[in-house]
């Protein structure tokens, strides 16, 4: 194998990071490497300051009105985890007395799926599955349909990790509001934020679960929470949180005692924070650059016209750029997708993903749920030339499977 490694798999995580995330974790690493909030020395504030200073900076990019609304976690999954657990219990322990209502979609990821089939499987929550259309688009007066005055949470993506469609957000939850003023939606933006504008006060987003690993640029186990005042009131005296904490540890600003701190970010940070992750996060953001998204989207419409124009491919999702990000599922047809990526991988040296990609019932609703299908995502150092190769690389696939069959 000659020609150089490829990479285009930048909706799993981006790749390469810029030289200055790891430099900036090596520096931690080496003079701030303390325990942030455990303790008053030097090394303890310095990883405390590196800390607030990722809260503060993630609280900018979405526009929340105060850091100590942003809890940082290990990544987008444990926020989707800390989000949903913590709605459903703190619902429960309200007493209830008629089944509580979840609403979500055919196109989240298993962070979500998984999550809410834990409680559906035991009768806990009564969960309502919305269906989107061939192209992957969701409905938002569908949504607000499967709701009731019953409903404590709706948990709704962004974007589609698999396809690459963007949803109605906003339209969405004005329509659940109207219907279901009492619930909280929570949104899932690990394929978004990075990419597009998210501003959490304008868009009326009550819970937000964010990746620092994909659009943002930062390593892996690095995520947040934000919270609303809905979610959590700032006067936990007066209004009872409507997110439950299970997760419970020192947090350094409450000793002694054994109950956890009522105020945020506190109340749901427990234990010692991935603080050599989050200096890293913050040279990502303070290198992001906003032209980056433009150039994404370019090679991601050279690869939909190439590959409108190779026999025997089909593309799921929107059929242009608009309406999604830098993502394209496709497939080629008498081909399983995981040999075509086995292909790619092992004779051209260009790395895609295959399969069901965590969203197995948005596969199930396109009709593919037995094979799913090829995902490709450049990022901000792929080149046009790249793109080429790729498409020379899929064309001589696709001939070989056209003559097996």
């Amino acid at each position: 194998m000659s020609e150089s490694f490829l990479y285009l798999d930048n909706a799993a995580t981006s790749w390469p990071k810029k030289p200055c995330v790891g430099e900036a974790m090596v520096d931690f690493l080496n003079t701030k490497a303390g325990n942030p909030g455990r303790g008053g020395h030097t090394l303890a504030r310095a990883a405390c300051d590196v800390i607030e200073e990722a809260r503060f900076k993630i609280a900018q990019l979405i526009n929340a009105p105060s850091p100590s609304r942003i809890v940082l976690t290990h990544g987008c999954t444990d926020a989707l985890n800390l989000a949903i657990h913590g709605v459903i219990r703190a619902a429960q322990r309200a007493g209830c007395e008629d089944p509580i209502r979840v609403i979500t979609s055919v196109v989240e990821h298993n962070a979500v799926l998984r999550t809410l089939h834990c409680y559906a499987s035991d009768n806990k929550v009564d969960l309502v599955l919305v269906d989107c259309d061939e192209e992957g688009c969701l409905d938002p007066q569908k949504i607000a349909q499967a709701c009731t005055e019953c409903t404590a949470l709706v948990c709704l993506t962004h974007a589609s990790n698999a396809l690459g469609t963007i949803q109605p957000i906003k339209e969405a939850i004005q329509a659940v509001r109207e219907t279901a003023p009492d619930a909280l939606v929570l949104v899932d933006c690990a394929q978004t934020l990075g990419h597009f504008p998210v501003d959490v006060q304008e868009m009326n987003i009550d819970l937000l679960a964010i990746a620092g690993h994909k659009g943002l640029g930062g390593p892996t186990g690095t995520g947040a929470l934000y919270l609303s005042c809905r979610a959590f009131p700032d006067n936990c005296e007066k209004e009872n949180p409507r997110v439950f904490c299970e997760r419970r540890g020192g947090t350094g600003s409450k000793a002694p005692g054994l109950e956890m701190p009522t105020n945020l970010p506190d109340a749901l940070e427990a234990g010692t924070s991935n603080a050599v992750g989050f200096a890293g996060l913050i040279a990502a953001m303070d290198a992001r650059d906003p032209s980056s998204h433009d150039h994404e989207m370019a090679l991601t419409n050279q690869i939909l016209d190439g590959l409108k124009q190779i026999e025997g491919v089909k593309i799921y999702g929107k059929p242009s750029i608009e309406g999604r990000t830098p993502v394209v599922l496709f497939n080629i047809e008498s081909m399983p997708a995981r040999m075509v990526a086995g292909v790619l991988d092992q004779e051209h040296n260009i790395a895609t993903r295959a399969g069901s990609h965590c969203a197995p019932l948005a596969h199930h609703s396109l009709g593919n749920d037995e094979d799913g299908g090829i995902r490709v995502s450049p990022g901000p150092m792929t080149t046009s030339e790249d793109i080429d190769r790729f498409l020379s690389a899929i064309s001589s696939i696709a001939v070989q499977s056209s003559s097996r069959a």
